[in-house]
């Protein structure tokens, strides 16, 4: 059995985008994108426990990218068309690259369009194969109000983020104070 050590872990929602400072990039960003980057922020220290292009990112999104999709669409009508710069957001794994351009991290990218509860797994296994030292793992659930009515679902925007990497329990004296996971 192999140990692996969440080193740190936050939750962001749409209300901590308002005051968010992340360049001059992040304005122009989707809501999953946003909230994905603003989860990470925080322990972006930790990525200096492994060389960044070890480094892996985990992304899984709720509802993939329909939030950006129905605004696109709804540019079709505008004048001039659809934003070019919202198109770039019409992928569900976008915030993979936003995270991977501002901290530098060039290890495997994988997305899911899920519910998230398989990040921890494909994390570990990405360390054990060797593929990774350490993974980023996000969990976006941004449900907009137009895509809310469309589906019959409540609006959400919300993002968790943590860092899993191989250590031993004794490492677990981290600065979020998480106990190490075993797998």
């Amino acid at each position: 059995m192999s140990n692996f050590v969440i080193t740190a872990r936050n939750t962001v929602t749409s209300a901590d985008v308002a005051t968010a400072r992340l360049g001059p990039r992040f304005g122009r960003m989707d809501l999953t994108s946003q909230l994905a980057l603003l989860a990470v922020e925080p322990f972006a220290a930790d990525f200096d426990l492994v060389p960044r292009d070890r480094i892996a990112i985990c992304l899984a999104v709720r509802a993939g990218s329909l939030p950006t999709d129905l605004e696109y669409w709804k540019g079709r009508d505008a004048a001039g068309g659809p934003s070019p710069t919202l198109f770039t957001y019409t992928l569900p794994s976008s915030a993979i690259g936003e995270i991977a351009i501002r901290h530098r991290l060039t290890g495997p990218g994988l997305c899911f369009v899920s519910g998230g509860d398989e990040l921890l797994v494909e994390a570990t296994d990405l360390i054990e194969r060797g593929e990774a030292e350490g993974c980023v793992c996000v969990f976006a659930n941004v449900v907009s109000s137009g895509l809310a009515e469309m589906i019959s679902a409540t609006p959400a925007a919300t993002a968790d983020a943590f860092f899993v990497r191989r250590g031993e329990p004794r490492e677990a004296a981290s600065p979020s104070g998480l106990a190490p996971t075993q797998r």
